[in-house]
């Protein structure tokens, strides 16, 4: 039932408040979590493939990027938005800035930093390079250079 579910919430690029419950929750309740727009936070410890045959019925991912030495977020991202070609919003959560260009780069798109970032600016970490040194899910205006 969802009501017995307990959800946290996240604003999404349009400004909209979207209930996220966790990936155990969301395979045990698929149809009436997707029939409120529930959205699902993904822990770097999570199996993303679990949610491979749901992607369509996902109003947003939320991948939790807390550990700054844990890669998995990128891996869940770059699986999500290349492979899986996920439509929705990929969204980056407990971020630190440092991880904001990778972030973009692996497919995620959309992000919320950790509070202590809040008078940064975030958009020139986002910019911040102009060369990279392999493929990735976003090397818009970025030359390959090998």
């Amino acid at each position: 039932m969802v009501e017995d579910i307990e959800m946290i919430s996240v604003v999404n690029s349009k400004n909209e408040s979207v209930q996220l419950v966790t990936v155990e929750k969301w395979l045990e309740s698929i149809d009436s979590l997707s029939s409120i727009g529930a959205g699902v936070i993904v822990k770097p410890t999570d199996d993303v493939e679990l949610l491979k045959d749901s992607l369509d019925k996902i109003a947003i991912i939320a991948l939790d990027f807390n550990n700054f030495d844990d890669g998995r977020g990128y891996s869940h991202a770059n699986l999500l938005s290349k492979r899986w070609k996920y439509q929705g919003e990929i969204i980056g959560v407990n971020a630190h800035i440092d991880q904001l260009q990778f972030m973009l780069r692996s497919g995620v798109t959309s992000y919320k930093l950790l509070d202590d970032y809040e008078n940064i600016d975030d958009i020139d970490y986002s910019n911040g390079f102009s060369i990279c040194y392999q493929a990735a899910a976003n090397n818009s205006g970025l030359k390959e250079k090998f």
